[in-house]
């Protein structure tokens, strides 16, 4: 079981998932805030299971609980196959492909910005990289209950798969072509690379199309959930018009 203490990620998991998810509230209405009694008032509405404990066993099953810890089954997280996304009707969506992305504050962000702008996945190695943790959750404000994530062993076989299913792969690269300059197919896959190294050598050559973002200051680069967010955009900016 996975357990919850961040006030985003708690409600927006209730509202994804309210019949596999218990609330344990701290007993007596003192120890509860505001923001903790809403949540709980939340809960009975959706009909989320409520578990009184004692506020020590609360702390102990998080230290950084504030009257209210959500326990959810390891499996609750959204997932997709590449089977799901290589099926011959999709013809149209977006996809992230994120390169060993190790920190979980990035790997939350990116969650956050991928839900705001309706990706349809994303997909990160099961190795080498952030995990879904806790972490991931908070940053990702909740996003992280309702965006499917993939987990594959192999980055490289899985954009091949998706490349033989008629996705269009983007990577992003700071020798790339303008992004606001390119026309981004309605079936499209963008790989974000590692925060040191970029994207790899491997998934690079793979790729059909490099994108970047033109920047005018003294920094040479962006932190990939900045990236990400800008790409995002710019994809549902070019689908609209």
């Amino acid at each position: 079981m996975n357990t919850l203490s961040a006030f985003h990620a708690i409600e927006e998991t209730m509202r994804a998932h309210p019949r596999e998810c218990i609330l344990h509230v701290a007993a007596g209405s003192r120890a509860l805030g505001p923001r903790a009694r809403r949540i709980v008032e939340e809960a009975r509405r959706l009909g989320v299971r409520i578990h009184e404990v004692q506020p020590e066993a609360l702390a102990h099953m998080s230290p950084d609980q504030k009257g209210v810890v959500l326990e959810m089954p390891r499996d609750v997280v959204p997932t997709r196959s590449l089977d799901d996304l290589c099926q011959p009707e999709i013809t149209e969506g977006l996809v992230l492909v994120l390169d060993h992305i190790e920190d979980p504050q990035n790997l939350g962000a990116i969650l956050r910005s991928a839900d705001a702008f309706g990706a349809d996945a994303v997909i990160i190695p099961s190795r080498r990289a952030a995990p879904l943790t806790e972490a991931v959750e908070r940053a990702s404000a909740g996003a992280a209950a309702w965006i499917p994530v993939v987990q594959t062993g192999n980055l490289a076989q899985a954009v091949d798969h998706l490349k033989k299913a008629g996705w269009w792969v983007y990577a992003t690269d700071m020798g790339g072509k303008p992004l606001a300059a390119t026309t981004l197919s309605r079936k499209a896959v963008i790989i974000l690379g590692n925060e040191g190294k970029g994207v790899g050598r491997l998934l690079q050559t793979m790729a059909d199309e490099t994108i970047a973002i033109p920047m005018r200051g003294h920094v040479d680069s962006l932190n990939v959930s900045v990236t990400a967010g800008i790409v995002l955009y710019e994809f549902r900016r070019n689908s609209t018009r």
